[in-house]
This record gives structure tokens, C-alpha cells and sequence, in this order.
């Protein structure tokens, strides 16, 4: 569904310029766009969690997060977002959004726990 959606706004994009040419390469522009802004749709990402804290790599970049600079962990069966912030908002782009891939109930109590043992520490 995805797929048709970023093929439909290519379409439109490519009618809403006059010239047939710049069109069709504003069409195209307008999808490698869209396909590199969903890219964690499309491609692989994979994760690691260590002692340490979590570390994510993307098809486009890495990053990663110090357990002991993790703020909050709000999530749902399917997946979380692991924040530096104490409070979310719509500017909270600092964390990692993490997908569980059905593997939730394994995945929550490991940061949880992770989470919990460096707040502990630091006591």
C-alpha cells in the first residue's frame, strides 16, 4: 500500500508540471525522495543492544544511545521509541525507534531491564 501511495504522489507531482519533460523528472525526483524518506520501510535496519546502551543502523546512517542517557521508553507490543528526553513532543527527534518484529515480549524487558540497572547505579 505503501508502494502505491509513493507511486500515486509521483504521478501527481509529474502532472503538476507543465512541461512534459521536467514532469517526468520531477515525478521520479518525488519518489527517490519519498523512497529515501521511508527508507526503514523498505530496506533492512538492524540493532544492537550491549552493556553499553543500543545502537541502530539504518540503510541511510547510524546511531546510537548510552543506556545511562536514556530518559523514557514508550512502546506497545509492536515496537518503542527509546528517547533523551524527559518528556515527548513533537520536536523529540533525539531517540531511537525501535520495531519489536514480533519479538516484543523478549525485546521490552531487556531495555527495560537495561534502563533500570544503569538508573540503579547511579544512585
Amino acid at each position: 500500500m505503501a508502494s502505491v501511495v509513493v507511486l500515486a504522489c509521483g504521478w501527481l507531482v509529474s502532472l503538476a508540471v507543465p512541461n512534459v519533460l521536467g514532469g517526468v523528472l520531477a515525478g521520479a525526483g518525488s519518489i527517490l525522495f519519498l523512497f529515501f524518506m521511508l527508507n526503514r520501510f523498505y530496506l533492512p535496519t538492524t540493532y544492537r543492544l550491549d552493556e553499553n546502551g543500543i545502537a541502530v543502523r539504518y540503510p541511510i546512517g547510524t546511531r546510537s544511545i548510552r543506556w545511562q542517557d536514556l530518559q523514557r521508553f514508550p512502546h506497545d507490543a509492536s515496537g518503542g521509541y527509546l528517547s533523551t528526553r524527559q518528556r515527548g513532543g513533537m520536536f523529540d527527534s533525539r531517540g531511537i525507534s525501535v520495531l519489536f518484529a514480533g519479538r516484543g515480549e523478549e525485546i521490552i524487558p531487556r531495555i527495560k531491564s537495561a534502563m533500570t540497572s544503569i538508573k540503579g547505579s547511579k544512585a
